[in-house]
């Protein structure tokens, strides 16, 4: 094993639920009631009934089940098809942190985590303790790795977290979860042409199916399959391919420090992170002036959130509903115009609408090196607005509702949780899975959660 190997190793194998406190566990429940929300919401989305149809056509001896449904399949099919349940719609929470380059999604390891705990007869304890591992190596390598430096994506950090949250679940000694990471890594670089141009369905599926292939690799590393050694150093590993060495705390966790998922960033619109507050200050800016009289309109990001017209055209031409999702231009000229993010947002009738195209068509956008060094503990965004009678106007925003520094109440996420799910569950229905997931950790196997999650007629 390399050094970092160990270290992963050392973590996944010595944390156990009693160093789980009372508020890691009740951080871990909000990230599974909002992702249980996110995939019951994506309930009916197209790319989701192929992938669904696509499980369904396989069977498993130990089999995890498709959120909504009845279809029992095999595990890492499971894990693909309900994370990308949970990530389809842009809704699904995030993460950011130290000197990383990419908001890793941290729920995408949640399919993966929860596929395995079901396969093998777990309860709600093993549960929140995989879906916590695999959340703090999710941070941790989002404090420190830069994948997109280098045109890699970042779907492999769901494959080494989810290979050692599920190779905690599953058992597995610490060779075989050392081995479990070199088989999480050394097959699974991906590219971050994934996340340029005109995107794809393949942006939502990218993150699940990391964490569909670390489920695998601790499949794999269970049988005693083994991985090449120096798989983050050697020389040909990881920090060779990444053109970037990292070096990760040892221990991960120390004792007394919260647990990373305690500070996960909430969702309030379904939309990129970067772009939640720039969408708050259009729809405040919609309620000073009139649409037709902005000249111009200077957008101040930090600065890994620009993006420019010369080196991403396609976000002033959005011709998906993926790049509209991840068009700060487009989404800005949206709320503008319709006072409001929603489904319809992501329609072609509103992202080839000629009135929104034409104030996207308006949008500068620059990096501001004081919002630089705040970000990610504080998020700001100003707009600096011309009129076509010459007046200026200026506001200012600081963190989004779900930011660690504006955060989500328990009763906001239920309130995001009974939107989505409501209309595929009803209001009772609803209720009684919210309160199912808040007492998790009194269930003694899991397979009895799916049932109060299964869709059996539209509400």
């Amino acid at each position: 094993m390399d050094k970092t190997t160990y270290t992963l190793v050392e973590f996944a194998s010595t944390v156990g639920f009693s160093d789980l406190s009372v508020e890691t566990m009740h951080a871990t429940k909000r990230c599974i009631v909002d992702a249980v929300g996110c995939s019951l919401g994506a309930y009916c989305c197209e790319p989701i009934n192929a992938i669904r149809a696509i499980a369904s056509e396989i069977t498993s001896v130990a089999p995890a089940t498709i959120i909504g449904t009845t279809i029992r399949t095999t595990p890492d099919l499971a894990a693909l098809v309900n994370g990308a349940m949970v990530r389809i719609l842009d809704f699904s929470d995030d993460y950011f942190g130290g000197i990383g380059d990419t908001g890793p999604h941290p729920s995408d390891n949640i399919g993966g985590i929860l596929a395995t705990a079901e396969s093998a007869g777990l309860g709600g304890k093993d549960l929140l303790l995989g879906i916590a591992i695999a959340y703090e190596v999710c941070g941790h390598l989002s404090d420190r790795v830069r994948w997109a430096a280098q045109g890699w994506d970042h779907p492999m950090c769901h494959s080494i977290a989810t290979a050692l949250g599920a190779g905690k679940l599953l058992g597995l000694s610490k060779q075989q979860l050392g081995n479990a990471l070199a088989l999480a890594v050394a097959p699974n670089i991906c590219l971050n042409e994934t996340r340029r141009g005109h995107l794809s369905n393949w942006k939502a599926f990218a993150g699940p199916n990391g964490s569909r292939n670390g489920l695998f690799a601790a499949m794999l590393a269970a049988r005693d399959i083994t991985g090449p050694d120096g798989v983050f150093e050697g020389s040909s590993g990881l920090m060779k391919q990444l053109n970037s060495s990292f070096e990760l705390d040892d221990p991960l966790h120390a004792r007394n420090v919260p647990f990373k998922i305690e500070g996960t960033f909430f969702k309030s619109l379904p939309v990129r992170y970067p772009y939640q507050l720039p969408i708050w200050t259009a729809i405040k800016l919609r309620e000073r002036v009139d649409m037709a009289q902005i000249k111009s309109l200077r957008v101040y990001l930090e600065k890994r959130s620009v993006v420019s017209r010369e080196t991403h055209p396609e976000y002033w031409e959005p011709e998906s509903a993926e790049t509209a999702d991840h068009s700060g231009p487009y989404l800005i000229g949206a709320a503008l115009v319709d006072g409001a993010i929603s489904k319809n947002t992501f329609t072609p009738e509103r992202y080839r609408d000629p009135t929104i195209l034409g104030i996207v068509q308006k949008i500068h956008m620059e990096g501001d090196p004081a919002y630089s060094a705040s970000f990610p503990r504080e998020l700001n965004c100003r707009f600096e607005v011309e009129l076509t009678s010459g007046e200026p106007i200026t506001l200012h925003e600081i963190n989004p509702k779900g930011h660690p520094g504006n955060p989500m109440s328990d009763n906001g996420l239920e309130a995001k949780f009974f939107a989505q799910v409501e209309p595929v569950l009803g209001h009772a229905r609803a209720q009684t899975l919210l309160d199912q997931i808040w007492n998790v950790e009194k269930m003694e196997n899991l397979g009895t959660l799916f049932p109060f999650m299964r869709v059996t007629a539209l509400a």
